[in-house]
């Protein structure tokens, strides 16, 4: 492990813009961001839409561990690593549902929806006066909310989510605070052959490649022209959180009627910029990604908010989670256009999805070569730009969203993180 962290501080040199192409297929490198990065990083888990009444539950993981998010008899939601303290099998094996109670398979043990043991099977048989049941637990991870996103840790010393949020928070409440925001049904799910880092970066930070990869949709007729994503600024909101605001807009893309609410949930600083947003996108380091898309349907002019979560399965592996968020108090009329847009986009099988997704898997089989492991990537767009000061947002700002500043600070933070972890 000293080997490995010599060499990154080594190799990836952050100030010139390189970055060494094995950070996205090293096997060493994926145990070491395990440990690192998912082990002790804030994470989201899901929404709280998923879980509105006690008992309700959803699987999840939490980087590579499996857990259990549900709303208690109390009304508190918990996640619980879904492990039973027995023989280690999963507890819960269902996707979602609602329980008072979560009973393991193997042996039945039984857990209270607020991770109490509370039945064991022939216990005076089996264990005599030995087991006491009041003192063993599912293991609990921290959790807290911030409007309606479900975070959890496993780390007792991690700073509180607002701290580590930061800056971030200004700009994450387009998303999920302008208004009160519900999921729409459950996630998709699907699997890539792909590292974590590389959607999770292009969230945080690349539009560049949207005008040449997706210029698709310009001949479509969604858009006005490929460079329809290069208008607007970039933001560093800190601890490798990137923003990307595309705007301004001629038109507003959001639901009419919902524009009151706006500017009564946001400030008039937030309100006076959403109102021009034709495109958002943003990474919450380290996994958490959020899009605001705007385009024509039927010669109506839609939006749709989505939120994705990169799993970590393996160096080339990840399972993505994907919702579709959209306000509740909105007409049914736009909710089911919001919807459509958002599968004909940026779901499973939309146009964007699947041309990023056949360019991530290239991208990590490459990496993984003999010849290109060795390769440095060039992360130079934006050096030396000067800051943009006209905007009235919090972080680090550049105007125009071709740059990949985001991109150097997601891995400054990584590589932090990564060299002080024990």
């Amino acid at each position: 492990m000293t080997h490995l962290l010599t060499r990154l501080r080594h190799d990836v040199d952050l100030e010139a813009g390189r970055l060494p192409a094995y950070l996205f297929s090293d096997p060493d490198v994926y145990e070491r961001e395990l440990q690192a990065i998912f082990a002790r990083c804030w994470q989201c888990v899901g929404h709280t839409s998923e879980v509105p009444e006690p008992g309700d539950y959803v699987t999840r993981y939490l980087g590579t561990d499996p857990i259990i998010v549900v709303r208690s008899e109390d009304g508190a939601v918990r996640v619980f690593l879904n492990v039973c303290r027995h023989r280690g099998m999963r507890i819960c094996r269902s996707d979602l549902g609602n329980a008072a109670h979560f009973r393991c398979p193997y042996h039945g043990w039984t857990y209270r929806n607020d991770g109490q043991l509370t039945g064991v099977p022939y216990q005076q048989l089996a264990y005599g006066d030995t087991l006491d049941r009041d003192t063993i637990q599912l293991r609990q991870a921290r959790v807290t909310e911030y409007a309606g996103l479900i975070f959890a840790t496993w780390d007792d010393t991690a700073c509180p989510l607002d701290d580590y949020l930061g800056d971030a928070r200004w700009y994450l409440d387009f998303y999920v605070r302008r208004a009160e925001m519900e999921v729409m049904g459950p996630p998709h799910r699907w699997e890539i052959r792909s590292n974590w880092k590389i959607p999770a970066e292009n969230f945080a930070s690349d539009a560049y490649h949207t005008g040449h990869l997706h210029a698709s949709i310009s001949r479509l007729g969604l858009v006005p022209s490929a460079r329809f994503a290069e208008s607007g600024y970039h933001v560093h909101a800190g601890n490798g959180h990137g923003v990307g605001l595309g705007l301004p807009s001629d038109e507003n893309v959001f639901e009419p009627g919902m524009l009151a609410e706006f500017e009564r949930r946001l400030s008039r600083e937030q309100f006076d910029v959403l109102r021009q947003i034709k495109n958002m996108h943003c990474t919450i380091f380290p996994n958490l990604s959020f899009l605001i898309s705007s385009a024509r349907l039927g010669g109506k002019l839609i939006s749709h908010t989505n939120m994705k979560v990169w799993l970590p399965k393996g160096p080339n592996h990840m399972e993505v989670l994907s919702w579709g968020l959209v306000e509740k108090a909105a007409p049914a009329d736009w909710k089911e256009r919001s919807a459509q847009h958002y599968v004909l986009t940026f779901g499973p099988s939309g146009i964007f999805d699947q041309d990023d997704s056949e360019t991530w898997i290239d991208i990590t089989r490459n990496a993984a070569t003999p010849a290109a492991r060795e390769l440095e990537f060039y992360y130079v767009q934006g050096l030396g730009r000067q800051r943009a000061v006209e905007f009235v947002g919090p972080g680090e700002v550049y105007a125009s969203k071709y740059s990949e500043n985001n991109a150097r600070q997601f891995y400054r933070r990584w590589l932090q993180l990564m060299a002080n972890a024990d």
